[in-house]
């Protein structure tokens, strides 16, 4: 949906997903007994609204134009003020940045969230995501960085690969970011991928079997994590293992270790790359207390406790019980068999509380 940092990853983002088995430094965590701990969040993306103009084959969620969850402008201060005091707690600073979705759908609230945080005094925003579909002229884009730029944000962050290009005039890509260029400067704006965006491809003019030949060779060039649409669109077009070969590989790095995680506008808060694992939900709660809550009871939470024991294999054991049954052509990678599994139990009203909501599920 990120990465030149590692624990800040953006919903579609490519992540190389890592299949060794951890060590027993890494197994054991920080606390005595060997109990693994939750780690300092200091990356968060609030994810605006689950809307987007496209459906992209990669999308780390399942967002879309019939989508919603929109954040509202005074539950993205909250939140940001929250997720600061949380930080400076911590002896760290909290960096913020705004996802999708695509945020720039309904622009003035957009621009009124990052105007209010400014005026709030709260940590500026470091980024900004988009698929420039909204750029269809010089001046419009020019206005909005130009504002964007006035009230603090660091960076700007375009997608283009042979998915979003299925939506999106190339021109208009090539227009948000040479503007971009000139109004924030070439260091402040980062492009996912270069390779596409130097080397275009038409994928509108492409046959369904030359785009899925595009969309192979996309993701041979860029390892994409499955979860979202990705893991229902793309698997196929990966080597499938049976679910016996993922066991014993366990997601507490990615889970309880990672500093990163996304907040939609229901409140639920994710780890940054496993949207649709409900951590907890910041909707009438403080972020804080969200975050003692979890350190304290993670071994309570049924989705948290499987990866962190036996990843993806583990929790598909906690799932057999309720009907789930391993595909038989296999799974393309461990973050494949999770969304399976939890696909199939959001799909049955199965611990709500822990997995969902719909628009990371549902196509």
């Amino acid at each position: 949906m990120t990465h030149a940092e590692d624990d800040a990853v953006e919903p579609g983002a490519a992540v190389v997903e890592d299949l060794s088995v951890p060590d027993a430094s890494a197994q054991n965590g920080s606390l005595a007994g060997g109990r693994p701990s939750l780690a300092a969040w200091e990356f968060a993306g609030l994810f605006t609204t689950y809307w987007c103009n496209a459906r992209c084959a990669i999308c780390y969620v399942c967002s879309g134009p019939g989508c919603g969850g929109e954040m509202r402008v005074a539950m993205a201060v909250r939140l940001w003020q929250e997720l600061d005091e949380l930080a400076a707690s911590q002896g760290n600073r909290m960096r913020i940045h705004l996802a999708g979705g695509e945020p720039f759908g309904d622009w003035p609230r957009l621009a009124a969230i990052v105007r209010a945080a400014h005026d709030a005094g709260l940590a500026p925003t470091e980024k900004v995501e988009t698929n420039a579909f909204w750029a269809v002229n010089d001046g419009l884009v020019r206005s909005r960085l130009e504002l964007l730029d006035a009230f603090g944000m660091e960076r700007l962050v375009v997608s283009t690969d042979v998915y979003h290009q299925e939506f999106v005039p190339f021109e208009r890509v090539r227009r948000c970011v040479e503007i971009a260029r000139e109004v924030l400067g070439p260091e402040r704006v980062r492009v996912r991928w270069w390779d596409f965006y130097n080397e275009p491809v038409d994928v509108a003019r492409l046959s369904p079997n030359l785009r899925r030949a595009a969309q192979a060779a996309a993701l041979d060039r860029h390892k994409d994590r499955l979860t979202g649409r990705a893991a229902s669109r793309l698997s196929d077009l990966l080597l499938c293992r049976p679910a016996e070969e993922l066991a014993g590989l366990s997601c507490e790095r990615e889970v309880l270790g990672s500093k990163h995680v996304h907040i939609d506008g229901y409140g639920n808060i994710f780890p940054g790359v496993c949207a649709g694992i409900i951590l907890g939900n910041a909707a009438t709660r403080d972020v804080a207390q969200v975050w003692h809550d979890l350190a304290a009871l993670w071994q309570e939470h049924p989705v948290v406790s499987a990866v962190v024991a036996g990843g993806s294999h583990a929790l598909m054991r906690a799932a057999t019980p309720h009907g789930y049954q391993p595909r038989t052509e296999g799974y393309a990678g461990k973050c494949h068999l999770c969304h399976d599994v939890r696909r199939f139990l959001a799909a049955r009203g199965i611990w709500p509380e822990h997995i969902g909501p719909r628009e990371c599920y549902g196509d």
